[in-house]
């Protein structure tokens, strides 16, 4: 499959045959490019999985590879607990009601903020970076803790997404991306996705958005899975990222069923790292 950055649009959601969503909500997301704040975990789910956040951290660190608190990407079919998260019936519930019946969870990461981390996500839309097409993903960002005004939530330009591709230039500074969308205030006054440990937000992305580093002494962590319906696919030279999805609900169509890894391995990026 073949783009260009013409093909970077949004693709709104039917208002209609929703089980979870309310409608009013499905208008914003199409209106505003985001819903906020979601119940999604229940307490314990939420403690469990900040545990198991800890666990990998730990075990990463173990390696002694140069791996930073950003660098769990990718692993939701390395790793059982997060491809169970990714599976998770209340977000895929959610998830259904925007893209339809037949959904694939094609990417995830780990947002991990440490206390006092000097890096900031610069303003950027996701679909300048990500090799899906049609540009019709939507992302669960998934509170690993507490997210406040203090430890640097993630921000949303609202209604940002309608305006297709938006230039940026290299981003600058001490950065955890490589493009940055110069002049965000065009777009209005941002929201501050503030939430409670266990709850998740669903953008478009489409959608600007971007968070200040963590000047607080409490770490800030979200888990985020990009959920794509399974008509979509990938440009060219991205294929392996079909055998890698997760298919969630319905029909597979083009990506590959994998199975449920039988644990958390860590291994496969380690060993990029060693050879780099």
């Amino acid at each position: 499959m073949e783009s260009s950055n013409s093909d970077i649009r949004f693709y709104p959601s039917s208002l209609t045959g929703a089980r979870t969503l309310t409608e009013d909500q499905i208008s914003h997301f199409n209106e505003k490019g985001y819903i906020s704040p979601l119940e999604a975990l229940t307490k314990d789910e939420a403690n469990v999985s900040r545990e198991y956040f800890d666990g990998l951290l730990e075990l990463m660190a173990s390696f002694n590879d140069g791996r930073n608190a950003y660098a769990i990407m990718g692993y939701h079919n390395k790793c059982r607990g997060i491809w169970d998260l990714a599976q998770h019936p209340k977000i895929l519930d959610y998830v259904e009601d925007l893209l339809g019946p037949d959904f694939v969870c094609w990417s995830s990461h780990y947002f991990c903020k440490v206390p006092h981390d000097s890096k900031h996500v610069p303003w950027h839309q996701d679909a300048t970076y990500w090799p899906v097409r049609p540009t019709k993903t939507v992302t669960a960002w998934l509170a690993i803790d507490d997210v406040d005004f203090e430890n640097a939530p993630m921000r949303f330009m609202p209604g940002s997404h309608l305006n297709g591709k938006i230039d940026w230039d290299p981003a600058t500074g001490d950065a955890a991306l490589t493009q940055e969308i110069p002049n965000p205030e065009r777009f209005g006054e941002p929201f501050n996705n503030v939430m409670r440990a266990g709850q998740i937000s669903l953008h478009t992305s489409t959608l600007v958005h971007g968070s200040e580093s963590n000047q607080s002494p409490r770490r800030r962590c979200g888990l985020t899975f990009r959920y794509l319906p399974s008509d979509c696919g990938v440009v060219k030279g991205a294929e392996r990222l079909l055998r890698d999805a997760i298919v969630c609900r319905g029909d597979a169509n083009q990506w590959v069923r994998t199975e449920r890894p039988p644990t958390d391995d860590l291994t496969p990026i380690h060993r990029v790292y060693m050879d780099s």
